[in-house]
């Protein structure tokens, strides 16, 4: 039997965000190879694509290499599923909340990294310790409450923690970069690596002298995305 799709969902997004999955993987930001998720909202109809769950697939995948169009998911703002083929990331939750706060943002990358994992494991923010971070990640990087996977006040956290940047860790758990597309969240979500090794490599040589966004020229950097071209980006790539 046929399954009759929603006229609003958009072919391009279902394969975007299916390769951005993939891409996870690729990016070796999965250790797991099945962990993380990404998400965008359609700027035109409000529309939430997101990165299935691999959990009850008629034919689960072993991990995100095979991660095809039919496997994302698609909401309303309100969470509802329109997409009767998939089911949502248990984290699905989290992805809603950020779009609700953040109406800039129209694409999440959720990731289990390396050295950012390391802070997420000690509950240490990650401080402003170069320059070029306040333009990228919008200044220090915050850790949300823990919460169970899934749990609501996952979301409530992490959208707290984040507040107008572009980057925050999740308390034993991962981090959550954003963007106006995925190459910008993705580029964060690598600059957020690379700060947090200098990091822990500095601590092993000496004293972290942190900057105080005061410190800083604002006309060199921007305040969340704000300053990325608006309106409908059919790629969000």
């Amino acid at each position: 039997m046929s399954i009759e799709m929603d006229p609003r969902i958009s072919r391009h997004y279902l394969d975007l965000v299916a390769q951005e999955t993939r891409g996870l993987l690729e990016k070796g930001f999965t250790p797991s190879g099945t962990s993380g998720d990404v998400s965008l909202r359609d700027p035109i109809t409000g529309l939430i694509y997101v990165s299935g769950s691999l959990v009850g697939m008629p034919f689960a995948e072993t991990d995100f290499s095979t991660f095809a169009a039919h496997d994302v998911s698609v909401h309303e703002p309100d969470g509802t599923n329109i997409s009767p083929w998939a089911l949502a990331t248990i984290e699905l939750p989290m992805h809603l909340g950020i779009y609700r706060a953040r109406p800039d943002v129209h694409a999440i990358v959720h990731s289990h990294p390396l050295w950012a994992s390391v802070f997420a494991i000690t509950h240490e923010t990650i401080p402003l310790a170069l320059a070029e971070q306040m333009g990228n990640l919008g200044g220090e990087v915050n850790v949300a409450k823990y919460a169970p996977a899934g749990d609501v006040k996952m979301g409530a956290y992490i959208v707290e923690a984040l507040g107008s940047k572009n980057a925050v860790i999740m308390a034993n758990h991962g981090a959550v970069t954003v963007g106006p597309t995925f190459e910008v969240a993705y580029r964060y979500s690598y600059f957020l690596e690379q700060i947090a090794q200098k990091i822990i490599y500095a601590k092993l040589i000496g004293e972290i002298h942190a900057l105080k966004p005061e410190d800083l020229n604002p006309d060199s950097y921007m305040k969340g995305t704000e300053g990325y071209g608006a309106g409908r980006d059919d790629n969000l790539e």
